[in-house]
C-alpha cells in the first residue's frame, strides 16, 4: 500500500472517474485504519477528502452512493464513527453551499452597478473614436483613438468579474458541497482485507 495510506478505484482507473461514477455507484477506498476515514496520519490523506476529489472529477453524481471501506482483518468501524463520518459530511456540505451562496449573491450584487460602468466606458469609447475619426490633427486622433480603445478594454474588464462571480465561480464549491452531501447519505460497506495484503 501507497505512504498516503488511502487507495481509491471507482470504476476501472481514477482517471475514468466521470464516465464510471454515475454508472457504478460504488467507490473504493482502502485504510489502514478506521479513524483514517476522517484524519490522515503523518502524511497520509483522510479517506473523506480523497473521496471527495474523486467525486469533484465526477461530471455527474448518482443519486445514491456505496462507499466500499476496506480495513485490515480484525478492524471495524463502530457506530459512533458512522455517525462522526456522517456528520463531518453534512457540515463541509453546509459550509461549501454557503461560500457558494455568497459568491453567487456577491456577483448578483454587484452586476447591475459594473454593467452601467461598462456601458459609460463603452459609451465613452464610441464617442472617442467619433471624434477621432471628425478631426484632422493626427496627434489628437491619436489620443482620441487610444482613449476609446482604453475604454473599450475597461468596458470589457468592468463588466466580466462581476457576471464571471455570479454565473460560474460558485459552480465549484456548490458541485463540492454536493459531493458532502451525497457522502453523508452514503451506505457505508465495510470489507477486511485477509492479513498480508496491502
Amino acid at each position: 500500500m501507497s505512504r498516503s495510506g488511502v487507495h481509491l478505484r471507482v470504476g476501472k482507473a481514477l482517471e475514468a472517474a466521470h464516465h464510471e461514477l454515475t454508472r457504478e455507484r460504488t467507490v473504493d477506498v482502502a485504510l489502514e485504519a478506521p479513524d483514517h476515514l476522517l484524519s490522515g496520519d503523518g502524511n497520509a490523506v483522510a479517506g473523506v477528502d480523497t473521496v471527495v476529489g474523486v467525486l469533484d472529477s465526477a461530471l455527474r453524481l448518482p443519486t445514491t452512493l456505496t462507499l466500499r471501506v476496506s480495513l485490515p482483518a480484525g478492524a471495524v468501524l463502530s457506530a459512533s464513527e458512522v455517525a462522526a463520518f456522517s456528520g463531518y459530511c453534512r457540515a463541509q456540505a453546509d459550509a461549501a453551499w454557503f461560500e457558494a451562496a455568497t459568491l453567487r449573491s456577491g456577483g448578483v450584487r454587484a452586476l447591475p452597478r459594473a454593467l452601467l460602468s461598462s456601458l459609460a466606458a463603452a459609451a465613452l469609447g464610441v464617442v472617442s473614436g467619433y471624434f477621432a475619426q471628425s478631426t484632422d490633427h493626427s496627434l489628437l486622433m491619436v489620443l482620441l483613438y487610444a482613449v476609446g480603445f482604453m475604454s473599450v478594454i475597461a468596458a470589457w474588464t468592468i463588466g466580466w468579474a462581476p457576471i464571471e462571480q455570479a454565473m460560474f465561480d460558485w459552480r465549484a464549491p456548490a458541485h463540492t458541497a454536493a459531493a458532502y452531501e451525497l457522502l453523508s447519505h452514503a451506505r457505508l460497506e465495510v470489507v477486511q482485507r485477509p492479513q498480508g495484503t496491502g
